[in-house]
Parts: structure tokens; sequence; C-alpha cells
């Protein structure tokens, strides 16, 4: 974009900021109610919040859908054999379109349950990363957010299809089986 850019062309933040501002937002407002579930969580925890989800294709995946203004969001929550969520993702349903505000939101929301926020870091565009003894590459419309420390790997996919996603070590080592 150009830097001489109008002043009514909206301009989002960085994603380093983007990690500094959703990490303090989420340790001054940790303890307000979240709309959405947080990795870790279990599902009978969830069920109580959310109440019967929409659908169960298995097992150990739970969906439910969320109204924004928007328009209808996909909330996918993935568990393990003890019923915690081990990865959780948000995407449009149908015509609806996932905001940058609700993918923030997301965002923040799993920050908020980091024990120690300082291993966290956002990773660039076509950077390499490690989480779970796995080399990943930050795509070109990916924002990704690592903390291999505390096991937790969010990935917001800006396009074609915007959606966010959460997971944990054991969520990536299902996918390589």
């Amino acid at each position: 974009m150009n830097a001489r850019a109008p002043f009514f062309i909206f301009r989002a933040p960085p994603f380093p900021a983007l990690l500094v501002l959703a990490l303090a937002g989420a340790f001054v407002f940790g303890a307000a109610t979240t709309a959405h579930a947080r990795i870790g969580e279990s599902g009978a925890d969830l069920r109580k919040r959310f109440g019967r989800p929409e659908s169960q294709p298995s097992k150990d995946v739970l969906v439910w859908l969320i109204e924004e203004p928007s328009g209808a969001l996909l909330y996918t929550v993935t568990l393990d054999d003890r019923g915690i969520s081990i990865a959780e993702g948000l995407k449009p349903f149908r015509q609806a379109a996932l905001s940058e505000q609700s993918a923030r939101n997301f965002i923040k929301d799993q920050l908020s349950m980091l024990a120690d926020p300082r291993t966290a870091r956002a990773v660039k565009p076509g950077e390499s990363y490690v989480f779970g003894g796995e080399t990943l590459s930050c795509g070109e419309h990916e924002q990704v957010i690592v903390d291999d420390a505390n096991n937790l790997l969010v990935i917001w996919a800006t396009r074609p299809m915007p959606s966010v996603m959460a997971a944990t070590h054991e969520m990536m080592q299902r996918t390589r089986r």
C-alpha cells in the first residue's frame, strides 16, 4: 500500500502490534466472559455454556453456529480422549463473513489462558517456526502466533477463505497420522 494513502483507508496494525494488543487485552479483561471456548476446556463445560451442539460429526468434534452481525459462523471444537479441547476453529457459514473483530476476539480469548505470555511470538509471512517438534511456515495470507512452550498455535488465514484456528501439540500429532 502506498505510504501516502488517503486518511480514510483503514490499515490494520501490523501483526506484532496485534500480538501486543491481544496479550494486553487478554490479561486486563481476562476475567470477562468469553464468547468462544478456549483450548483446554472440557466438552461438558462447553455444552453448559453454549448449549447442545448444532452438530457432532464424530464423537470428538462439536460444532456450534454463532450469530454475528455479519452472519453465522461455524465454531468447531475437537476434543481429545478425555473430552478436553485440543483444537478450535471459527469460519463463516454459507454467505457470512468473518469480521476482523471476530478473529481478534477469538485470538484474544485463546491467548488469555497462557501461563507465560512472554513465550508467544508473532510469525511473519514466509517465516518458519517450530511447533510440537515440526517446522512449519507462515503463509502469505496468514497471521500466526506460536507459543511452543505453552502448547498453543493460533493461525488467522485472511484469504482466500477467512478463518481462525487454535491447536495444541496433540492436534498436530493427530494430523500427522
